[in-house]
């Protein structure tokens, strides 16, 4: 999850991605579009200012406390980059799982053959799990992180042990359409076989082999902005990032042209 300072707004004028002042919504929005519009500050009892992001223009709400206006928009910037987004797939497990949720514990995905193998799992392994939902095609969960047994039918993909539920979620997806294995944890990802049959844009592949976003901009003739949202992009449809260092060396390994 992000992390913003507690006294900040931040808005794009058409959705809001930090209330830490707790302000209501359609004032955010009034005054965050009447500044982007014209590009000027407006100061009340709160102070708003157009800023250049990572992301593009926003409207940055902040009190009269805060001078350094530069270095705030710096440390907005470097909390950003750590933003991800999450596919409509990954959005539908969070909502089938986010009740049962709790830190620590794992994500995970069971795919069967036909409807007799998928019964006999969901017994066998309500004995070792949290809980396990229907979801479609598969079968979704939630399972302790120390999670321990041995299954020789279907497929079972598991996330790490995380924090964040939808990281959790998009991991298992993860492994359960990439990974060549029956039984597979994420943490365990080099290990595995793997198919990976993606289309990597000429910028994830700079930024792959530089490993800075600013260099990738300067190679690909692209603004910050423009790279960036493709790199959200690649995240959110194939679920690999390559600013996370095992993904990246999946990429890699699957083969870059």
């Amino acid at each position: 999850m992000l992390k913003f300072p507690e006294n900040v707004v931040i808005c794009d004028g058409k959705r809001i991605l930090w209330n830490g002042l707790g302000l209501p919504e359609n004032l955010i929005f009034e005054v965050a579009r009447t500044v982007l519009e014209s590009n000027v500050p407006l100061k009340g009892k709160i102070f708003c200012f157009p800023a250049q992001t990572i992301l593009g223009k926003m409207a940055i709400f902040i009190d009269e406390k805060i001078q350094e206006r530069g270095v705030l928009v710096e440390l907005l910037n470097h909390e950003l980059l750590r933003m991800r987004l999450y596919s409509e797939e990954v959005e539908n497990l969070v909502d089938i799982l986010f009740n049962d949720w709790r830190p620590g514990k794992r994500v995970f995905i069971v795919r069967s053959e036909n409807f007799e193998t998928r019964f006999s799992l969901r017994e066998k392994l309500s004995s070792f799990v949290d809980v396990i939902y229907n979801a479609g095609e598969i079968d979704v969960g939630i399972a302790p992180s120390g999670i321990s047994l041995q299954i020789n039918e279907g497929k079972l993909s598991f996330s790490d042990p995380g924090q964040d539920i939808k990281e959790a979620a998009r991991k298992a997806l993860l492994m359960d359409r990439y990974v060549n294995e029956p039984f597979s944890f994420y943490e365990r990802l080099p290990a595995y076989t793997f198919s990976l049959n993606i289309q990597i844009p000429e910028s994830v592949k700079i930024f792959l082999r530089t490993g800075d976003i600013h260099k990738t901009s300067e190679l690909t003739e692209k603004n910050v902005e423009v790279v960036f949202r493709e790199i959200l992009e690649f995240e959110k449809e194939t679920l690999l990032s390559p600013r996370v260092p095992v993904e990246a060396f999946l990429i890699l390994k699957g083969g870059l042209d």
